[in-house]
């Protein structure tokens, strides 16, 4: 099987910072945006991810 090296680089980093991004986002309420940055980052990744992915010609 197959896997790409960033998403394998991703994975790791995930699983090394998700517990403090845990405890960031549950933290204190004094910012209302935190979890939505973190979604922001995932989408604006997702595209830079779909957007630099060659086309197919389908």
């Amino acid at each position: 099987m197959y896997l790409n090296r960033i998403l394998l680089l991703v994975l790791v980093l995930l699983y090394v910072f998700a517990p403090m991004m845990a405890d960031w986002i549950a933290a204190g309420g004094t910012q209302w945006y935190r979890p939505h940055l973190i979604w922001l980052l995932v989408i604006a990744a997702s595209a830079l991810v779909l957007y630099r992915e060659p086309d197919d010609g389908t």
